[in-house]
């Protein structure tokens, strides 16, 4: 390990430090740390900040629909969806709990995880407000349900993206060599939530919420214009790739609709809704694990599994999908998926005997990338996301150490099955 790999390991892991502890508030923490990066010098080119490592993809997708979601639920929207969901559940917790989950696991693996988050956790946040329900397991779940979801198809995750690409794999070829190992662990996982949240899942709800409805609208005209919105943002994120356009321009698009049609008037306050903080926290977050990158820490982490696997192809599997889980709850996956990728090609150029067939190491880096983000709380965006929601709509907090008490076991589920199926099907 070089001197610039440890003193950007030092960082890193200070910063962690203070992230765990929230003795600081997480946005300043970021920001500090990646000015220490660039204080003591471990980028060589400071240009490849804005250039490679800050993903400004993900910080305009997250400005635009932040604003877009800000602009329509002042039209009743979400709590109008909330009291139907409502209806549909009949009063059961537990099932208005399974739709949401359903719903954010199937909107996951077909649009950006984000996005998911953004449009359905208002909704759940207004039903848990109106009925009285702690939406603490709700949130979880639908976090958890995003980053499952995700991994299950080509266009889900951005490592499945790259491994796709890397591999020549198709989009059928992740549902049905992943699906059916997801949906176990997604099953697993909400099993464990319902049971350690038995006491709010098991409630039933007020019978006299479940015959409202037009209450909750406040401007018909508003009403329908975020309706037709909100249909052609996801008709647009789920044709993106064929139309050769940024998801960050469609969101960034329907929000300037959004605040031309609905409040043109009120632009700057829109705009001073956005939670600016969490958008600097990725900032920082981003430079951080660039300068993990720039120093070569993460092909240092990468070359030594290969090291550690000896040749053997079930110990490669096991060590590719538990390290990438592990790695991922602490660092951004897509970063660390490009440096696993080219490590992954050269065991078949190392021992083309052993490693003939790399098609299983695909999986492996896939379900560890993609699943070991709900290890942490800063694991995803979508983990970001959901709990800066949480507080911003419902002033309730989860911290970092109450979210890893959760994760954890999530991500423990997740590999230890990944790691079975792996073994036994592959």
């Amino acid at each position: 390990m070089t001197s610039e790999m440890l003193l950007s390991l030092i960082i890193f892991v200070t910063a962690y430090a203070f992230l765990v502890t929230e003795k600081i508030h997480r946005t300043i923490v970021a920001l500090l740390g990646a000015t220490a990066m660039v204080v003591f010098g471990i980028f060589n080119d400071l240009t490849k900040i804005y250039t490679e490592y800050i993903d400004f993809n993900t910080i305009f997708l997250l400005i635009g629909m932040m604003t877009f979601v800000s602009v329509i639920k002042k039209s009743g929207l979400f709590e109008f969806l909330g009291l139907e969901a409502l209806k549909l559940s009949k009063g059961s917790v537990l099932k208005l709990y399974v739709y949401f989950m359903t719903i954010v696991a199937l909107s996951s693996a077909v649009l950006d995880n984000v996005t998911t988050i953004l449009v359905i956790l208002p909704i759940t946040l207004a039903v848990s407000d109106t009925a009285g329900v702690n939406p603490v397991p709700f949130v979880l779940g639908e976090i958890f349900a995003s980053n499952i979801g995700g991994a299950a198809t080509l266009i889900g995750d951005p490592p499945n993206i790259m491994i796709g690409s890397a591999a020549d794999l198709h989009f059928i070829d992740f549902v049905v060599n992943l699906g059916p190992v997801l949906l176990v662990i997604f099953g697993l996982v909400n099993l464990f939530l319902i049971f350690v949240f038995r006491k709010t899942l098991t409630k039933k709800i007020d019978s006299e919420l479940l015959l409202q409805t037009e209450s909750a609208i406040t401007n018909k005209k508003h009403f329908y214009i975020s309706i037709a919105l909100l249909c052609i943002a996801v008709v647009l994120f789920i044709l993106q790739k064929s139309l050769g356009i940024e998801s960050s321009f469609i969101a960034l698009m329907i929000a300037s609709i959004a605040m031309l049609l609905i409040r043109p008037k009120e632009v700057e306050k829109t705009l001073e809704e956005i939670e600016w903080s969490t958008i600097l926290f990725f900032v920082g977050l981003f430079i951080m694990v660039g300068a993990l990158e720039e120093t070569g820490f993460l092909e240092y982490l990468a070359k030594h599994i290969l090291a550690l696997s000896r040749g053997s192809f079930q110990l490669a599997k096991v060590f590719v999908v538990n390290v990438s889980g592990f790695a991922s709850a602490f660092v951004d996956n897509i970063p660390y998926t490009a440096t696993m990728i080219p490590v992954i090609e050269s065991m078949q150029k190392l021992d083309p005997q052993t490693f003939g067939n790399l098609e299983p190491m695909w999986w492996a880096l896939s379900l560890g990338a993609c699943l070991g983000g709900n290890g942490t709380a800063i694991g995803a965006s979508a983990n970001v996301i959901g709990l800066a929601l949480l507080k911003k709509y419902y002033n309730k907090q989860i911290s970092f150490l109450q979210f890893f008490k959760y994760g954890i076991v999530v991500l423990f589920i997740s590999l230890a099955v990944s790691t079975a199926f792996l073994v036994f099907f592959f």
